[in-house]
């Protein structure tokens, strides 16, 4: 009897959880500072959850919002006094996503990233650690299953099927002084 080989995939962070606005301070944190060990990540996820416990069930079935990662940093960042965060493009309005990742560009570095919301089909925080502009690329530093990078055309602003789409007010910048 020749029994067919089924090859699974780990279930992967976001999937079951909606913990991935957790994973992205980790991760950016961790991304701009070597020195970030597992034992300071597992420290600060410790602290995140205490920030609001009660809403931990909430956080883990529904995710987090652009409030929630913005109350967290700013505790947070009261004890870590290398890290500053501040949330752009509020109130802009890009024409598409070209104009958009051009524009983040201008704000990242060796000591930025910056926190992005994915839409629908995602619905996911990343960190954007790097923008290629020539070759239309973005490069992520992520929890859940994504490449390394996405080229830009896989973005929209607005909502359509084949594409993910951009919140552009709820890009955070992270910088370790």
């Amino acid at each position: 009897m020749n029994k067919e080989i089924i090859k699974k995939e780990p279930y992967k962070q976001g999937l079951l959880d909606g913990l991935c606005g957790f994973y992205s301070i980790i991760n950016s944190f961790y991304y701009l500072n070597s020195k970030y060990n597992q034992n300071r990540a597992e420290k600060l996820m410790r602290e995140m959850l205490e920030i609001n416990p009660n809403l931990f069930h909430k956080y883990y079935a529904e995710g987090t919002y652009l409030e929630n990662i913005t109350k967290i940093l700013h505790k947070i960042t009261q004890k870590e006094k290398k890290i500053e965060f501040e949330v752009i493009f509020e109130d802009d309005i890009f024409d598409d996503q070209y104009e958009y990742f051009a524009c983040l560009n201008e704000h990242l570095n060796e000591k930025k990233v910056a926190i992005v919301s994915f839409g629908p089909p995602w619905h996911h925080w990343s960190v954007v650690t790097k923008i290629n502009c020539q070759e239309e690329k973005i490069y992520l530093f992520d929890s859940g299953d994504a490449d390394n990078y996405m080229k830009f055309d896989e973005f929209s602003l607005k909502r359509h099927k084949d594409t993910t789409q951009l919140y552009t007010h709820e890009t955070i910048i992270i910088k370790h002084k």
